[in-house]
């Protein structure tokens, strides 16, 4: 995955779609991104996955 592309999908995942909460790491979340999988995921339980090659 290109970097101006991570940057799009993090700006537009910053916050969890379900309760707002902004945080990632330590329980509370987790961002990764790796090759052309990115993954947001939140501790309410919401998560996103998008594969930018489909």
């Amino acid at each position: 995955m290109n970097a101006l592309k991570a940057i799009q999908l993090m700006n537009k995942y910053s916050k969890c779609k379900k309760c707002g909460n902004d945080k990632v790491g330590g329980d509370e979340g987790v961002l990764s991104v790796e090759d052309n999988i990115f993954i947001r995921s939140c501790k309410c339980g919401w998560e996103i996955e998008i594969d930018t090659d489909k």
